[in-house]
């Protein structure tokens, strides 16, 4: 047996041994408590967990860490990705309701998924109750640096959200949006898109 063998052995064995502290710890302390231990884990693992616990992941996805994952309600159920996407470094994801993230996307560092609108038990509650709704990106997009993706938005296929922007609504295919709120400065033509498509 080569490096490469012995390399791979030890891989197979690293990530196994994750995805088995982490069931350990959903059996043993709750499924909040193993939600924690996945901050620590490597990209290696991250993938693995989260499948074996209910997200849909499709091929050739790549996460960078950490990754913070917030109300997973006991599963990862409410996360589905599409195939070749990748997740920066420090991205949180609140899953009190979906997320869904089509083929070939790119996530940013520090972006923030928000599903809900809760300000606590606080009289504000009265003029700003609960909310939640999913977010869907589909395929081909591309999410900036530090981005706060809010509850309800809907990013169409070969949208870019520049660097550092609060996005909320609906943006249409081939937008260029930024800024805090989020605005379309340019769209891609026609002939443009038709070429992406192909």
């Amino acid at each position: 047996m080569g490096n490469m063998g012995l390399k791979k052995i030890i891989n197979s064995t690293h990530i196994k041994w994750k995805v088995a502290v982490f069931q350990f710890r959903k059996k043993l302390y709750g499924f909040d408590n193993a939600n924690v231990y996945l901050q620590s884990v490597d990209s290696r693992a991250i993938i693995p967990i989260l499948k074996k616990n209910g997200a849909k992941i499709g091929e050739g996805c790549k996460f960078k860490t950490p990754l913070f994952i917030d109300n997973p309600k006991g599963s990862y159920k409410n996360l589905q990705l599409g195939k070749g996407i990748s997740i920066g470094a420090n991205t949180y994801i609140d899953l009190m309701d979906e997320v869904i993230i089509g083929d070939y996307t790119g996530v940013g560092p520090g972006v923030s998924f928000l599903t809900h609108w809760h300000v606590g038990d606080v009289p504000l509650k009265k003029l700003f109750p609960f909310k939640t709704d999913k977010i869907v990106i589909d395929e081909n997009c591309f999410i900036g640096l530090d981005c706060t993706i809010l509850y309800g938005t809907r990013l169409k296929e070969f949208t870019l959200i520049g660097a550092r922007s609060l996005v909320s609504g609906t943006f249409p295919s081939g937008s260029l949006a930024e800024g805090n709120p989020a605005k379309v400065t340019s769209q891609l033509r026609e002939r443009a898109l038709a070429k992406l498509k192909n």
